[in-house]
């Protein structure tokens, strides 16, 4: 049984763009494929930009154990098309905190090798606390970006070996597959730590087995409570049958949370904002969230059966309510649904979207703030995030002492020719100065 008070919980912040047509305005147009940019106004992005990117990295001042958001193409549901440059200014602006991305979207690069660069420069400049989503990316975005639906699943498996093997392993190496050619793999520079995968689903068998396999996080995501638990429930059966007992974080889920003081006021205050979610945000034909050779049959009828099956654009927000696919009331409402739904999946992380873009910066900050000092402490029995508690590994270093202790003693010095001599830069290179510190370094002295 998952531990409640060991239970990680990210805030999950969407750029999402509400100044736009309602659905049933636009029928036949999808918001990622065809809704016409003609409908932004650049200042109004620049404003939703900033309160995104400024209220992830609040995260760290309320308790949060991490920060999230997603990318998106071609439409208004975020601002974040390459979410590294997200995640290397919350890397800036942060210090504790995980950093998670949920993207990048791996199919649209030209070559894996190039995001592997940027993992390993965000990875860098978070000291470690980078985590990677690795969706096979929305079914709608395939039109957007050119790809091929039909490739969809192999180019994506093979895109993942090659980039975790740049990662993970010294080159120069050879790649030769089916999507990817490369005669000198050779990333630089290379990750200082361990870069921890999520891979979200909607419970699709392919993608449960895959997390399964390669043991990462499996995130389930636009699931209901009873779906979310079913789904689980699967994940941790396969990886028992991979020989393995899964860690509670390895089961993630995603709900939207809204706090007041009362649940009336937490209706009165959220209830248009959600219904916008559920009415805009995902709706689009059939044929563009599932274009052509996107997904098996048989991944099809698993994602039906967990929910996609569902007309959201119908529910009030009572019915997102009771079916648990909102949490929003008092503090006492949203601890007891949060424990319940930590008992009910066994998730040992809780992905909490606080925004997906239609709720004003000033309730957002409102419910973060009674979620942090109202909810939060109920799962935080020492009154510390995660990562203030002691035995939390750390993250970077805290002395040029620890810096200098971790570094490798087997690398080159960097060297010229001098006067037919090789000259060690990295030493003073003052005459006469080289020998005192020597002697003074092996204990003889001098003047």
């Amino acid at each position: 049984m998952t531990d409640k008070n060991k239970v990680e919980f990210f805030g999950i912040i969407e750029g999402g763009y509400p100044n736009i047509p309602h659905a049933s305005d636009r029928p036949k147009k999808t918001n990622y494929v065809d809704l016409s940019n003609s409908h932004v106004d650049p200042i109004r992005s620049q404003r939703i930009l900033e309160d995104q990117l400024e209220l992830l990295a609040s995260m760290e001042k309320h308790g949060l154990d991490g920060a999230g958001f997603t990318e998106q193409h071609n439409g208004p549901l975020g601002h974040l098309p390459n979410p590294m440059l997200g995640a290397a200014w919350l890397a800036a602006n942060t210090r504790h905190i995980k950093i998670f991305v949920n993207g990048p979207l791996m199919n649209a690069y030209l070559s894996p090798v190039r995001l592997a660069e940027e993992i390993a420069v965000v990875d860098v400049m978070s000291k470690g606390r980078l985590m990677i989503g690795l969706p096979i990316g929305l079914g709608a975005q395939y039109h957007a970006l050119g790809m091929n639906p039909a490739e969809a699943r192999e180019r994506h498996a093979e895109g993942h070996d090659l980039l975790v093997k740049a990662l993970t392993e010294t080159g120069p190496f050879q790649w030769h597959g089916r999507y990817y050619n490369h005669h000198y793999v050779n990333i630089w520079p290379r990750p200082a730590h361990k870069i921890e995968f999520n891979m979200p689903g909607g419970g699709s068998q392919e993608t449960l087995e895959l997390a399964a396999k390669r043991r990462y996080t499996y995130q389930t995501v636009l699931n209901d409570r009873k779906a979310m638990a079913g789904v689980m429930n699967k994940f941790r059966e396969l990886c028992r049958a991979e020989g393995y007992e899964p860690d509670p974080k390895q089961s993630a889920v995603v709900v939207e949370i809204h706090v007041a003081e009362t649940d009336a006021q937490a209706k009165a205050e959220s209830e248009a904002g959600y219904l916008w979610n559920y009415q805009n945000y995902f709706e689009a034909p059939m044929h563009d969230k599932f274009p052509a050779g996107y997904t098996s049959e048989k991944s099809m009828r698993g994602i039906m059966k967990a929910g996609f099956s569902l007309n959201t654009k119908a529910m009030t927000y009572d019915d997102l309510v009771e079916n648990n696919w909102v949490i929003a009331g008092s503090p006492e409402t949203v601890t007891a649904k949060l424990e319940e739904l930590i008992k009910d999946t066994g998730a040992g992380r809780i992905f909490l979207g606080f925004s997906m873009g239609s709720k004003p910066r000033w309730l957002i900050e409102k419910s973060l703030t009674l979620f942090a000092q109202e909810v939060l402490p109920n799962f935080r029995p020492n009154g510390r995030p995660l990562w203030a508690e002691p035995d939390f590994p750390k993250h970077g270093f805290g002395s040029s002492v620890e810096y200098a202790a971790q570094r490798r003693a087997d690398v080159e010095a960097p060297t010229i020719i001098r006067d037919g001599q090789r000259v060690d830069i990295t030493k003073s290179n003052i005459v006469d100065m080289d020998d005192r510190i020597a002697r003074y370094a092996s204990g003889v002295g001098g003047n």
